[in-house]
């Protein structure tokens, strides 16, 4: 009788067991992350920022381009690339060969297949997740103080100096440089001129007829130009500090031997106490790789073909697919 007992009242405890719901799980621990930062917006630059109009580039000009835009890339692209190209200024009108480059990149990326140019004019696209995937960025031809946001400066420093690509067009020594007002002439971010390698824009005529040396003449860069150099007409900058061979290795220059440099009226005016005029070159900023070009002022330098052939020479090395040496000579 009690062993009766004893199994009715298991089963009955059993029973209720069965009956009640398994208890809840204990709640996770709720995370939380910290706001990301958004990026900054776009300073207010009207009325003094200044964008040359595509109305500058005219059918013809564009027929020009086209019939003689590069159709093969120098070397393969690695993978596929992006090319951002910048050409706001700051109170100053604006070279109307802006809109000649901005074509003529688009075109030659599109055509070789090498990158595909992206162009703006807003300073917004230097926040950090604006260059993610950008493979180099090109300042073409910007003049004036063109951004002063910091947070801006600091990301296209960060990222040059961690590995991306810069390609400076002929009157980008003045940027970040006031062109007007109480600072005129002041350099407002002397980084920028490391970067690029130069400073200034003291020239003669816009159409000046030079000789122009090969400096580095077995440069995989220089491979389109006559060795023993060529004449051209073109509104040819004079550089200042920080330029120096000891840290660019020029590939092009004035050949001062073989050029009327004392012409009337210019007599025997020296730009530059060392009377060396370089044109192009090649550096490194930490492990970035930094290209500047004069050439650039007059529009028809984006339909010579040998200019063209040299500038997506010049992309493709700051894109990160060309290789050439930089070290100073």
């Amino acid at each position: 009788m009690i062993r009766y007992f004893i199994v009715i009242l298991l089963l009955c405890s059993a029973t209720v067991a069965w009956s009640q719901e398994p208890p809840a799980p204990a709640p996770a621990e709720e995370l939380v992350f910290p706001p990301i930062p958004a990026p900054p917006e776009p300073l207010p630059y009207a009325p003094k920022s200044v964008i040359v109009h595509e109305r500058s580039l005219t059918q013809s000009d564009k027929d020009n381009i086209e019939r003689i835009a590069p159709w093969q890339p120098i070397v393969p692209p690695k993978k596929e690339r992006k090319l951002l190209v910048f050409g706001l200024n700051m109170d100053y009108g604006g070279h109307r060969s802006i809109v000649h480059a901005n074509y003529a990149f688009t075109l030659m990326g599109q055509r070789t297949k090498a990158f595909t140019a992206i162009v703006t004019n807003d300073p917004s696209a230097f926040c950090e997740d604006g260059l993610k995937e950008i493979d180099a960025v090109v300042f073409n031809n910007n003049v004036g103080n063109i951004f002063t946001n910091p947070f801006l400066r600091q990301t296209l420093e960060n990222y040059v100096r961690n590995g991306g690509g810069l390609l400076a067009l002929h009157g980008a020594t003045m940027a970040f440089v006031h062109w007007d007002g109480e600072q005129k002439g002041h350099d407002d971010w002397p980084i920028f001129g490391e970067m690029i390698g130069a400073r200034g824009m003291e020239h003669r005529e816009s159409d000046e007829r030079l000789f122009i040396r090969i400096d580095d003449p077995d440069h995989p860069l220089t491979q389109c130009f006559p060795k023993d150099g060529f004449e051209y007409r073109e509104e040819f900058l004079r550089v200042a500090d920080p330029f120096s061979r000891q840290n660019s290795r020029v590939l092009l220059s004035i050949d001062n031997a073989r050029s009327n440099l004392n012409r009337v009226p210019y007599g025997d005016r020296k730009e530059r106490p060392d009377e060396d005029y370089a044109l192009a070159w090649v550096k490194t900023f930490g492990n970035g790789r930094c290209c500047y070009v004069s050439f650039g002022h007059n529009s028809r330098v984006f339909w010579d073909p040998m200019m063209l052939q040299f500038y997506l020479g010049a992309i493709q090395f700051v894109l990160g697919d060309l290789e050439v040496p930089t070290e100073p000579r």
